[in-house]
């Protein structure tokens, strides 16, 4: 009974939440360049993902720091749609999420405020002009962020081999790149955040409103500059660092 009424009271205050960051975000639209907006976007991005984070309890735990540079490329481990709310609280950023989420309930259009690059992973001819707007994002000064494992994961099997597309687009003007690793902790017994498999949405969603709190670590790794390397190869070392990151952290050895 008490986990319904948190249900309850947790979508109220999301409903509230996202109308208010509705209209601000049209506000600061007004008149904007599309440049300007994809800027304005990232930021408020990063105000709304802290919105939710505190209306579900998800606190959040950064280990290290990130770099001051603008324009950087942050690379993460992928386990649930709460990694973008819990990215995004760390510093304005635009996300990269796949074509499919742009017709998600609620949240598809939400997230289409921020101005994200769409991903058509269905699609390979659209592939230079998503590395094109990588480029962009990241020539505006603006965070972006990328899942190479390109599918989410139970997070206890260590990472998915790594696509390397989205490694391009820092390899022109050596831009950094960011890896972080990003684990999950909740009290034994109840569920587990990860979004993985064949897993549906809402009911999952349903649950993780009822949970009391979820405590996240992440783990910022140390930046890592192109050298003179394809994107398979800058691909393969970033996940060498992450992996060796992700055991020291988790106790779990990374399946080759």
């Amino acid at each position: 009974m008490l986990r319904t009424g948190r249900k309850i009271i947790r979508v109220f205050r999301l409903l509230v939440w996202f109308l208010y960051m509705l209209l601000k975000t049209v506000l600061r639209h007004i008149g904007k360049t599309e440049n300007e907006k994809i800027t304005a976007g990232a930021e408020l991005a990063g105000e709304w993902a802290r919105g939710i984070l505190r209306i579900l309890n998800i606190r959040v735990t950064l280990h290290g720091s990130l770099p001051e540079t603008k324009g950087v490329l942050l690379v993460s481990n992928h386990q649930s749609y709460v990694d973008i709310l819990v990215h995004a609280s760390l510093t304005g950023l635009r996300f990269a999420p796949k074509q499919e989420i742009r017709h998600w309930f609620l949240l598809g259009p939400y997230i289409g405020m921020s101005h994200p690059v769409w991903i058509d992973r269905k699609s390979p001819a659209k592939s230079r002009a998503t590395l094109t707007e990588f480029e962009h994002t990241l020539a505006l000064g603006v965070p972006l962020i990328v899942y190479p494992e390109g599918t989410t994961t139970d997070g206890q099997h260590g990472l998915l081999p790594f696509k390397s597309t989205s490694f391009e687009a820092v390899l022109r003007e050596h831009r950094p790149v960011q890896p972080l690793i990003t684990v999950y902790h909740v009290p034994c017994g109840t569920m587990n955040p990860a979004w993985y498999g064949d897993q549906e949405l809402l009911p999952h969603i349903w649950q993780l409103l009822g949970l009391k709190e979820i405590q996240v670590d992440i783990y910022s790794c140390k930046v890592i500059q192109p050298e003179a390397e394809n994107r398979k190869e800058l691909a393969e070392r970033v996940r060498r660092e992450m992996s060796e990151a992700y055991r020291r952290h988790t106790g779990i050895e990374v399946r080759e």
